[in-house]
């Protein structure tokens, strides 16, 4: 923000400011100062500004938490179906089932039924 008492320097001081930062001058001081532009830091805007985690918003936080959760549960809905997919392989053969419609629970959690 620019105030009344300052001013742009002059070509003398064209390159002073690095990184795009605009060279300002006030009358009273003899030394020229930097106003940065974004992601830019320090006396000559020669320092990269990194992002900080203070800087993420609830929201972005919120959001790869959410992310992960979803993603974890996947995974862990994804092992259970493939054990009991593999289970389910060694089912009993019709002839063995009979006439019988009920199903047989296995040691492992997973419903196995006479097909």
């Amino acid at each position: 923000m620019r105030t009344d008492h300052e001013e742009l320097c002059g070509t003398s001081y064209g390159s002073f400011c690095l990184n795009g930062g605009i060279c300002y001058m006030i009358p009273t001081v003899s030394s020229p100062f930097c106003r940065c532009i974004e992601n830019y830091t320090g006396a000559r805007c020669e320092e990269v500004l990194l992002p900080s985690i203070k800087s993420q918003t609830k929201g972005d936080l919120f959001a790869v938490f959410l992310a992960s959760v979803v993603l974890l549960g996947v995974l862990v809905i994804g092992t259970f179906y493939f054990l009991c997919r593999r289970a389910a392989v060694t089912r009993r053969s019709p002839s063995e089932c009979g006439a019988s419609l009920v199903e047989t629970t296995r040691s492992n959690g997973c419903n196995s039924e006479c097909v």
